[in-house]
């Protein structure tokens, strides 16, 4: 029996040609690419896809070699003490999260690492209950994307150490990665440094003149429309354009995913029940 083959438009032949130059990671996601090329029903969505996926930060452990490096520069250039300062991973008491798993490599990166090496705290709560008036506590998250969590979990500390009584504490925001709306959020809502190596600009908004923006923004909402209406009871209009409508390009490698990307990226689901094979993997 002779079946009938689908047949491919020399478009999207190019297109694929030029992705896989440019995104050469995305070798190991061949099956996964093409179904999301297939949510695709109109050649412009298919050229919105093209456009983002060029341009998606996957963080690779040279990247991270970089921001350890540079990380590691801004502290000193605090002038902040391993005697009087905290670093701490962003986490709750009982979570293990990016920034527990980003802090722990981060730890020997701090010179000089042997004065450093114990200053590291895996969460908020236990830290909280070594910081005295004074010191000073850098908050660390792998990724920074709206910087709502971020200004949460500050003022979450700064609850804790006024219910211990602790006086005034320097608090200073740090990450690997994170958009820069979300560090100017920070910056300018808590008066305090913050410093990411490697800063992300909207990916639709920040790059193309207002209309044009407008109207790609509309090609990706109607994708947006063909993902499954809730994904582990979230809303996909919680999550359109990414959390915050932070229009995120941006994953480590081998990571979880930030809810801040697109969520073409990573919803598991279509409108019509069927799963999804995504380019990215998000839990939680």
């Amino acid at each position: 029996m002779n079946i009938a083959a689908n047949k491919i438009s020399p478009e999207v032949m190019y297109d694929m040609i030029e992705i896989f130059e440019s995104q050469e990671w995305l070798n190991e996601f061949v099956g996964e690419l093409i179904e999301l090329w297939n949510v695709c029903e109109f050649r412009q969505e298919q050229t919105l896809l093209k456009s983002l996926i060029m341009d998606i930060c996957l963080f690779n452990a040279a990247m991270e070699r970089l921001a350890h490096s540079s990380i590691n520069e801004k502290m000193q250039s605090w002038g902040l003490s391993p005697k009087s300062t905290w670093i701490v991973a962003v986490a709750n008491k009982t979570e293990i999260d990016g920034s527990t798993a980003a802090l722990q490599r981060l730890k020997n990166k701090i010179l000089p690492f042997d004065n450093w090496h114990s200053r590291f705290i895996s969460n908020i709560p236990e830290a909280a209950q070594f910081i005295k008036a004074g010191q000073s506590v850098v908050l660390f998250d792998d990724f920074i994307g709206s910087g709502d969590k971020m200004i949460k979990k500050g003022r979450w500390l700064r609850g804790i150490l006024d219910e211990k009584g602790v006086g005034h504490v320097d608090v200073y925001y740090l990450s690997l990665a994170a958009m820069r709306f979300g560090m100017e959020k920070i910056r300018a809502e808590t008066r305090c440094e913050a410093y990411a190596y490697k800063e992300l600009t909207k990916a639709i908004t920040d790059k193309f003149d207002a209309s044009e923006a407008a109207r790609l923004i509309e090609v990706m909402t109607v994708l947006e429309s063909r993902l499954f209406d809730r994904y582990k009871n979230k809303k996909i209009e919680d999550y359109s354009l990414g959390y915050g409508r932070s229009e995120a390009l941006y994953c480590a490698e081998n990571d979880n995913c930030p809810n801040n990307v697109f969520p073409v990226f990573w919803w598991t689901k279509l409108k019509d029940g069927r799963g999804f094979r995504t380019l990215f993997k998000r839990a939680g």
